[in-house]
């Protein structure tokens, strides 16, 4: 579905009923807000791992602004802001009055902004392999971060100083998606990311909008004491793209978040281990409804 707000065009796509039957009635269900990162890909890839939250929430995947199959915007109104300006938008327009927000890595980024900027609107925010800044984080003494180096051969590396340069053509897309992409997991999950990743389709003028200028400026940590909602942050031990650092600096920033990481998963930990996922996150979204 496609609704035209905030001068362009959002597409989204409903996941789960918005009620269920219980001795008592219809009971509403929470309603989760999925956002994908990338920059510069679209929801395509959260369905396998968010999908079976369909039986405890409402989940509304978006394709955010200039990404997917959403509208192509002017670049310059492609800001972190205006997309959480954009969900705050779609909310209204669907009636929802608080929802959950769910962030994967760059996501994350919009999640918080939405939280910061909408705070009546998230009733929580559940950020999965996300970072609040875009620069080195320190280590946590005795959690040496995971590197790319210790997983991937030359060539992988290769591709990413080209992508770290800003050097994006749809070559070194494609090379990015064979050669790197599976190194997104834990070791023990090799074949997660070619399965997941089959119909999310990059866009490269988003991902260099994104290296260039939204990513250089991106810093968060002097601002997440301002949210104030419920906070769940999850993060893999393997992960090298947002490493647990960046979620355990996330989990202290925000007054009273929940830190869980997850011992054999990478970036994509809602595929990698997908009953712990759900059972994690099916536990916040239940404690903090009943506190709603």
């Amino acid at each position: 579905m496609r609704v035209k707000l905030n001068d362009t065009h959002l597409y989204f796509d409903i996941e789960g009923t918005g009620q269920r039957t219980s001795a008592a009635g219809l009971v509403d269900k929470p309603t989760v807000i999925a956002l994908h990162g990338g920059l510069g890909f679209d929801h395509a890839y959260l369905r396998d791992g968010l999908g079976p939250l369909r039986d405890e929430a409402q989940v509304i995947y978006v394709d955010l602004r200039g990404q997917g199959r959403s509208g192509r915007p002017a670049l310059a109104s492609c800001t972190l802001e205006q997309m959480a300006d954009d969900i705050a938008a779609l909310c209204d327009l669907l009636d929802i009055e608080r929802a959950f927000v769910l962030g994967h890595s760059a996501g994350g980024f919009v999640a918080m902004h939405t939280a910061l900027r909408h705070p009546a609107l998230v009733q929580g925010l559940i950020l999965c392999a996300s970072s609040p800044a875009m620069r080195a984080l320190p280590d946590d003494p005795g959690n040496p971060a995971p590197t790319l180096a210790s997983r991937g051969d030359p060539e992988a590396l290769a591709i990413m100083a080209r992508i770290g340069s800003g050097d994006l053509t749809p070559q070194i897309i494609d090379d990015f998606i064979k050669r790197v992409g599976p190194l997104h997991t834990a070791p023990s999950h090799p074949d997660v990311f070619a399965r997941i990743f089959t119909s999310t389709t990059p866009d490269i003028d988003m991902m260099r909008h994104f290296m260039h200028t939204i990513a250089p400026s991106y810093d968060l940590r002097a601002e997440l004491n301002r949210i104030a909602a419920p906070t769940l942050a999850i993060a893999g031990r393997h992960d090298w793209v947002c490493p647990p650092r960046a979620s355990r600096a996330i989990a202290r920033g925000i007054p009273g978040a929940r830190f869980v990481e997850f011992d054999h998963a990478g970036h994509l930990m809602f595929s990698e281990e997908p009953e712990q996922f759900l059972e994690v996150v099916s536990g916040f979204l239940i404690e903090h409804m009943s506190h709603a």
